[in-house]
This record gives C-alpha cells, sequence and structure tokens, in this order.
C-alpha cells in the first residue's frame, strides 16, 4: 500500500496539483476528491502513456536511412535488428528501451487503487462513476498491450496454456509472482471494459477528447474481440461505435487529429511525438536516421490524400528521395496525442472480421466507406472479390490508415496467420559518410522474437518469473565494402 501511495503524489505534483492532497506523513500523500484521481489519471493516460518505444523499428514500416551515421542509428540496433536481448547492445553495454512493462505495472497500480479507493472520495456519484469506468477503461488498455508486447499471440487452441503477463486487479503486493495464461489476460481485460462501459454509461457525462467515452469503449472492445479472432462479436462493437460517430473527410495540409475532428474518439500521449520516438530528426532539416519504407509508400496511389497527409519528402545528402512519418513534429497530422481511437479502425476490424466470416460484399462495403473519406477521386479503383484477396486488401488498408500511431503495425503483424518475412539491413558509416559494410537480419514469419523479452530488471526482481525464448540473431548477409 505505501508504494501506491507514494507513486500517486509524486504524479500529481509534476501535474502541479499537490495542493488536492493532505499530506498524511513524509512519505504517504491520499487524494481525497474526485478531481484528484481524474487529475492522475490525466496525467498518466492521456499525458504520458507508455507506448513501448521501438514499436515500429522492429516492422516493416520502418527502415534504416543508408546513408546515416552508423553512430546516430546505434542506440535503437538492438530492436531494429529483433536482438534476443534488445537492453544490451553488441558492445555489452546496457540500452535502456524495455521500461514498458514498468510504467506500465505502475499504470495498472493506479488504476486499482482508484478503483478501491475512489467509492469514498469527495464528489458527485456521476463524478465517481465516470472515474471508476475511466480507471477500468485504462486498467483494460494497460493489460491489453502489456499483453500484446509480453505475451504470447494469440492462439485459440493453446490461449488457455500459453503465457501472458502477471495479472494483478487489486493493491496486495507479492514479492514474486507467476505470468497469467493468454486466456486469463484477455477474460481480465473484457472483464474490465464491460465494467467500463457500465460505469461510464451509468455517470451519464461526456468529457473531452483527453477522456474515454462509450465510443472509445466500445472500440476497444472491438479490437479485442478481432484479437482473440471472435468474429461476429468485432462486428457487433464496431456497430456500436458507427452509431454514435463517423470518419470525418481527410485533408492535406491540415491537421486531422484535432479537438474539433469528431472522429476522434480519444486521444492520449502526448509527451513524445513520433520524430522523437523515430529519430527522424527535430527539424525538416536534420538527416533521418531511420525513415518510413517506400514499401509502405508506394502502397498509396495518387488519389489517396494519406500519402500527403501522413508523409513529407525530403532529400538525403546523396541526393535519394525520403519519407518522414505522419508529420507530427510541424503539426501536420496530430494537434493532440501521438495514440488515438478513431472511428477509421472500428471500419477496419469489422471489413476484416467480414473478410474472415467469407463475407466480401461487406467487407469491401466498409473499405470503400473509408475510401471516400481518404481519396480525392475512387474512380478506377478496382477492389477484389476473391476472399482471400479481400482479407489481404483489407490488412494493407489497416497498414495505410494505422501507420506509425500506437501499436498497431507490430501487433496487426504478430497476429497475422501468414506473416511476411522481414529483412532489415543496418549499413555501418563512418561520421564522414563513407560506408563500411552492410548487415542484413531476418524476422521469420514464425519467429519467437515477435514476442518481447521479459525485463531484465524484473527478472533480476523476480528469478521465478519465466522468460520468453528468443533466438540469437546474426547477420545472414555481412558486406565489407571496400575503399580504394
Amino acid at each position: 500500500m505505501k508504494k501506491i501511495l507514494f507513486v500517486i503524489p509524486v504524479l500529481l505534483t509534476c501535474l502541479g496539483c499537490s495542493d488536492f492532497l493532505d499530506q498524511v506523513d513524509q512519505d504517504k500523500l491520499i487524494p481525497e476528491k474526485t478531481e484528484h484521481y481524474a487529475a492522475v489519471m490525466l496525467q498518466e493516460f492521456s499525458f504520458q502513456y507508455p507506448i513501448f518505444f521501438g514499436i515500429d523499428y522492429m516492422s516493416d514500416n520502418v527502415v534504416e536511412n543508408e546513408v546515416s551515421p552508423s553512430s546516430s542509428k546505434f542506440l535503437n540496433k538492438p530492436t531494429y535488428t529483433w536482438q534476443r536481448e534488445i537492453e544490451i547492445n553488441e558492445n555489452g553495454g546496457r540500452v535502456d528501451n524495455n521500461g514498458s512493462w514498468k510504467n506500465m505495472y505502475e499504470d495498472i497500480a493506479i488504476a486499482n487503487y482508484t478503483i478501491e479507493q475512489i467509492d469514498d472520495a469527495i464528489g458527485s456519484i456521476e463524478e465517481i462513476n465516470f472515474v471508476k469506468g475511466e480507471a477500468y477503461f485504462f486498467r483494460a488498455l494497460s493489460y491489453f498491450n502489456l499483453l500484446n508486447l509480453y505475451g504470447q499471440p494469440f492462439n485459440p487452441e493453446t490461449a488457455n496454456v500459453d503465457l501472458g503477463v502477471p495479472l494483478r486487479d487489486n493493491l496486495e503486493v507479492d514479492q514474486t509472482y507467476s505470468r497469467n495464461t493468454v486466456a486469463e489476460c484477455y477474460a481480465l481485460i473484457e472483464a474490465d471494459l464491460f465494467k467500463a462501459i457500465d460505469f461510464i454509461s451509468m455517470s451519464g457525462l461526456n468529457k473531452s477528447t483527453w477522456h474515454p467515452d462509450l465510443a472509445a469503449c466500445y472500440l476497444l472492445m472491438s479490437r479485442v474481440k478481432l484479437y482473440q479472432e471472435k468474429w461476429q462479436e468485432t462486428i457487433d462493437y464496431a456497430n456500436k461505435v458507427t452509431e454514435i460517430a463517423g470518419m470525418s473527410k481527410m485533408t492535406a495540409g491540415i491537421p486531422f487529429v484535432s479537438e474539433n475532428n469528431s472522429e476522434i474518439l480519444y486521444s492520449y500521449y502526448t509527451t513524445n511525438p513520433i520524430f522523437k520516438l523515430f529519430d527522424i530528426g527535430t527539424t525538416l532539416n536534420d538527416n533521418a536516421s531511420y525513415i518510413a519504407n517506400n514499401e509502405l509508400v508506394d502502397l498509396y496511389d495518387d488519389n489517396d490524400i494519406r500519402k500527403e497527409a501522413f508523409f513529407i519528402e525530403l532529400e538525403s545528402p546523396n541526393g535519394s528521395p525520403y519519407y518522414r512519418t505522419k508529420k507530427y513534429e510541424i503539426n501536420l497530422f496530430s494537434e493532440l496525442g501521438f495514440a488515438n481511437l478513431r472511428v477509421a479502425e472500428a471500419y477496419l476490424n469489422r471489413a476484416e472480421a467480414y473478410a474472415q466470416l467469407q463475407d466480401v460484399s461487406n467487407a469491401i462495403e466498409d473499405i470503400k466507406a473509408i475510401h471516400a473519406k481518404r481519396y480525392s477521386s475512387t474512380v478506377g479503383v478496382e477492389y477484389p472479390s476473391n476472399a482471400d484477396d479481400v482479407l489481404s486488401y483489407v490488412l494493407n488498408e489497416r497498414r495505410k490508415e494505422l501507420c506509425f500511431e500506437d501499436h498497431h503495425r507490430w501487433f496487426d503483424l504478430r497476429r497475422m496467420k501468414n506473416r511476411p518475412e522481414i529483412k532489415h539491413t543496418f549499413t555501418n558509416v563512418d561520421e564522414n559518410g563513407i560506408k563500411l559494410s552492410t548487415e542484413t537480419y531476418t524476422l521469420l514469419p514464425n519467429d519467437l522474437n515477435y514476442t518481447l523479452p521479459i525485463p531484465l530488471d524484473e527478472r533480476n526482481r523476480n528469478p521465478l518469473i519465466r522468460n520468453n525464448e528468443r533466438y540469437e540473431k546474426i547477420p545472414e548477409i555481412v558486406e565489407e565494402i571496400i575503399i580504394d
């Protein structure tokens, strides 16, 4: 209990609202009012939510900039090349890149504290219900992300035995603990979302985009059902979203993620925009270390507004073009957070579920609805009619629409039945821009390295926790460049 009480005031002090608290002793500060709990959760989940920083380095959406010096790319090489121990670089040094586990469990502790204590807070019953609903939503979101980072990919035949992550739904603190199964994790996530829906509904309150509403709860539930291959339930919850809110027309040059856009159901994670996460520089004049994969950029045709809305085309020192992602650095895509729950995902979830159920017509109708808001003209667009082709088409549409947001692409890759083989090349370049060698690494379709290792610090604190088995990644191709 003492640890939880200590975490909360530290975060509140960062918010500048320490006056909300009564001091109990030198290391215990206890929230009293509903607004105190709401302030803590706003700070933790809307402003500082712990996205796994290296998520897209591991995907097929990111490649290195081959002309950038190795020194600028070296920090992210362990994740980019899917090393067995991503926290240790090839020189034996420690890399601080696996903190999502600790940070998400801290958030879960705050949610647990709120759930257990909020009924005694000073405030209206409406506010108590809303804050409790938020806490259940946040706990569900945190466990969903933890499970899909550190748990085994969902398999309906083995989910009851596959290792997920440890579940803590109360304030008890154990020195050691084991991992729950994937099925148990999803059961808690769903139960939390049901409670979130109930409490937010009972509150009757509707707050800003920084707070989840019923539509956001339905959308997250649709995603959770999709990942478990519960196709009809995916459709049912997506329907609830589209009954409440619709998509908005995208316009290049105008920020799409804004408070005025009704498509944005919930926006969070504002402290680290994408240019910081992906080492692509802080100004347009900086040379990027990692860039958008041309394979992704080439998926957008000339009528697809998203290409111009999402990417900036720049020129490398050698004159070759490259693309920066989603324009966060100059607020041309988002004026709010890096991660967003938005209505387009409901259409994508539903389209994929329809495709899995062989309902080609409805799947294509949902994709056409997206295109109506994302294309300047859909004349000439050819839509597939074969069920397998439709599913591939929908998955490509997910990649195009949701690239570089939240954990989407990596999580989608993990759950695919036919994962692509991914190759990442790392070019060793000295500080003078001279290429010395290239190394090629491969992530195989059924690679164990799709599941992250349990963080080193966690394994040291709890030696009994079972780590995920992963491969050592050795470059298959090492090409030394001879300099005359």
